[in-house]
C-alpha cells in the first residue's frame, strides 16, 4: 500500500485545501498499486477517486488544459539507489535541503533553487534521478510531452507553454522537462525557421519570470545545441556523463536486490553489453517479469 512519504504529501495537500495536488497524489498511489500487482485495491481507489481518477483532476492540470501534456512518472526510487558522481549527489543532496528547509530559508530572505538543468548522454540516469528527486522531495513527479505542447502556430504553443509555467507555479510536483533542445535549441541555425526561434524566446521568457513551486527539471542528451540564454535560466547545472561498466554493474546489482532477484552470470552478461542505466534497468525488469511468472506458475 502507499508508503508514508506519498500519505504525508497527500495530508499535506489537503491541509493547504491544494485539491488538484492532493489529486494527482492520489493518482499516483492509485497507479503505484496497479504497477505492484495490488489490482483489487487500486480498483478500489480508483473508484474512491470518481471519475477523471486517470488524469489530474477538476483541481489541476485538466483546467489548463494540459492533460495531454503531462503524463505522470512513477516514483518510489530513493536518490541512494541511484548511482551520481560524488559532486552531482552533493548537489542534489543540497537541493533536497533546501527543500526541506525552504521556510526557513525564505524567513531569511533566501530563495532555494527551483530550476535544474541535467545533461548527457542517452541513458546515463537523468529521468531516474528526476523521478529520485520526487521520491526525496514527497511530491508527485510528470513529464512533460512536447507534442502536446508545440503546435501548429507560434501563438498555440506561446499559450500552452504559458499554462504549462502556470501549472508549474501553482502546483508543487517535480516537472520534468525531457530532451529540452525541442524547445531550447540554439538561436541562429541557418536551417531553422523564424518560429522556432520565437518559440525559443518564449521558453526563455517563461523560465525567466516563473518560480516554481517543487522543483523543475531540464534534460537534454545534447547540451552543445542549446541556446546560451537558456543556461543561465537555471539555478543548477550538472554533467551526467555516459556511465562506466562498473557503474551499470553496481546499478544492476542495487535493482536486483530491491526486487529480491538473483543478479546471475546471464543477467549480468546482458548488463555488460547494455552500457546504459536505462539499458540495464529494462534488462532486471523482464528478469523479475520472469521471475513473478515463474513464482505463479508454481502456485
Amino acid at each position: 500500500m502507499a508508503k508514508l512519504r506519498e500519505l504525508e504529501a497527500l495530508f499535506r495537500a489537503l491541509s493547504a485545501q491544494d485539491l488538484g495536488r492532493a489529486r494527482s497524489v492520489a493518482v499516483g498511489i492509485v497507479e503505484a498499486e496497479e504497477r505492484t500487482g495490488h489490482r483489487s485495491a487500486a480498483r478500489s481507489l480508483r473508484s474512491a477517486l470518481g471519475p477523471n481518477s486517470h488524469g489530474f483532476g477538476d483541481g489541476g492540470a485538466v483546467l489548463l488544459g494540459l492533460d495531454a501534456a503531462l503524463t505522470p512518472l512513477p516514483t518510489g526510487r530513493p536518490l541512494g539507489s541511484v548511482v551520481l558522481r560524488p559532486s552531482v549527489r552533493r548537489e542534489l543532496e543540497a537541493l533536497v535541503l533546501e527543500w526541506k528547509h525552504r521556510a526557513q530559508l525564505a524567513d531569511l530572505g533566501l530563495r532555494r533553487r527551483t530550476r535544474v538543468l541535467v545533461h548527457g548522454p542517452p541513458g546515463c540516469g537523468k529521468s531516474l534521478t528526476a523521478r529520485a528527486l520526487a521520491t526525496e522531495l514527497g511530491l508527485p513527479a510528470f513529464v512533460v510531452r512536447f507534442d502536446a505542447v508545440v503546435g501548429a502556430y507560434l501563438g498555440q504553443t506561446a499559450v500552452r507553454l504559458r499554462q504549462l509555467f502556470q501549472f508549474a507555479a501553482s502546483t508543487q510536483c517535480v516537472l520534468l522537462f525531457d530532451e529540452i533542445d525541442a524547445l531550447g535549441k540554439r538561436r541562429g541555425d541557418p536551417s531553422d525557421v523564424g518560429e522556432l526561434s520565437r518559440v525559443v524566446i518564449a521558453m526563455l521568457q517563461e523560465l525567466e519570470h516563473t518560480e516554481p513551486a517543487g522543483l523543475l527539471v531540464a534534460a537534454s542528451n545534447v547540451a552543445p545545441q542549446l541556446d546560451e540564454a537558456l543556461w543561465r535560466r537555471f539555478d543548477l547545472a550538472l554533467e551526467f556523463p555516459a556511465p562506466s561498466s562498473r557503474a551499470v554493474q553496481v546499478f544492476a546489482a542495487k535493482a536486483c536486490r530491491t526486487r529480491s532477484i538473483a543478479f546471475g552470470k546471464a543477467l549480468r552478461d546482458g548488463v555488460a553489453r547494455a552500457r546504459s542505466f536505462a539499458g540495464a534497468e529494462r534488462l532486471v525488469e523482464d528478469a523479475a517479469r520472469k521471475a513473478a511468472l515463474a513464482h505463479v506458475g508454481r502456485t
